[in-house]
């Protein structure tokens, strides 16, 4: 039982990296950025508002993004940039936003 781990935990770290990958990524980052915002943790704020814009860089380059979801995550991307200006409803799409890649992710990959 414990090779079949194995193998899948290979498999797991030897995929390729798509969009989708980034996006279900960006979830924890977020959540991340706002409870180091949260806890007055500026430098590890600012370490993980760095990568979440590095995620959506990412995702931004691949191909399989098409036009109008390119708008929604430059959307994304610029209340990542002012995430300490956001009033609490435009957090709570911030920080749910990227919420179903990441459940998408776990069941395609994982699951």
């Amino acid at each position: 039982m414990s090779s079949i781990k194995i193998l899948e935990n290979q498999k797991y770290t030897t995929m390729e990296k798509d969009s989708l990958f980034y996006m279900a990524n960006l979830y924890p980052e977020i959540g991340r950025m706002f409870s180091y915002f949260d806890s007055g943790k500026n430098e590890a704020c600012a370490n993980a508002q760095k990568r979440a814009l590095g995620i959506v860089d990412q995702i931004l380059s691949f191909k399989d993004v098409k036009p109008a979801g390119r708008e929604e995550w430059n959307v994304i991307k610029n209340f990542i940039l002012g995430y300490d200006k956001l009033d609490l409803y435009e957090r709570r799409i911030l920080e749910k936003y990227a919420e179903p890649f990441s459940y998408k992710f776990m069941k395609q990959y994982v699951g």
